[in-house]
């Protein structure tokens, strides 16, 4: 597996409306810890734990943590863990901080941003990579993206963007829906949401899965990089109180 590969390893941790705010105006995110296995061309390299923490005024933490197993973990120590925090009024999901931390055996790779809504600002104070910029209302955190699209669904059918801030600039992440399917799982059978996600206009990559019985979680998600295909998939779930 050379560099590129292994960074791609975890492009899960990396790695989502108007039209659809009615029809999730009623429906509420529930706190859960989900554990999911990562393959790489058919090969287990890897886990992920993700889990959503809801707090009673409303505000939540999101958190990713990715690990190596298996033949790779003998030769790569590569950790990511990546935390959105911030707060849900009216549906709306408005981050407030957001960090990554991407543990290698040589060196460490940061991201620490800071959401200012009453000056309309993000701020990355990494050292090695300080900027600051001004953003509208809507823009999410490359991790939050996710949780905003799982509140958002189900939908009318039409695509979904979103403006995230990464690296300096905003990005646009537009959501397809590509209709619905039945996925089977280790945790049971599920009726999906199916959804291509393109970033800046560039063509799809990324598919996602999400389940309408839990709560539009994504149970699968598959990125296709060159002539590799990496694929994470629900394994286990618990709904917290």
């Amino acid at each position: 597996m050379n560099t590129r590969q292994s960074l791609l390893l975890f492009f899960f941790a990396g790695s989502a409306l108007l039209g659809w705010q009615n029809a999730a105006a009623d429906r509420q995110l529930k706190a859960y810890a989900a554990k999911y296995n990562l393959t790489w061309d058919g090969m287990h390299i890897g886990k992920v734990e993700v889990s959503l923490e809801l707090s009673t005024n409303g505000d939540y933490t999101y958190r990713s943590h990715t690990v190596p197993v298996g033949l790779v973990a003998l030769f790569k120590k590569d950790e990511i863990t990546e935390v959105s925090q911030g707060s849900i009024r009216n549906n709306l999901i408005t981050p407030l901080a957001y960090h990554y931390l991407y543990k290698k055996s040589k060196r460490t790779r940061k991201v620490d941003l800071n959401f200012d809504w009453k000056a309309y600002r993000v701020t990355n104070q990494t050292p090695g990579s300080n900027w600051s910029m001004a953003i509208p209302d809507g823009v999410q955190d490359k991790f939050s993206q996710q949780l905003a699209l799982s509140q958002q669904l189900p939908g009318n059918g039409g695509s979904i963007k979103f403006e995230v801030a990464d690296g300096g600039r905003l990005k646009v992440y537009r959501f397809t829906p590509q209709g619905e399917e039945q996925l089977k799982t280790a945790v049971g059978e599920y009726t999906t949401i199916k959804l291509t996600r393109e970033k800046d206009s560039r063509p799809s990559k990324t598919t996602f899965w999400m389940a309408h019985e839990l709560n539009y979680l994504p149970i699968k998600i598959v990125k296709q990089e060159k002539d590799s295909q990496f694929v994470m998939e629900l394994r286990s779930i618990a709904w917290l109180p």
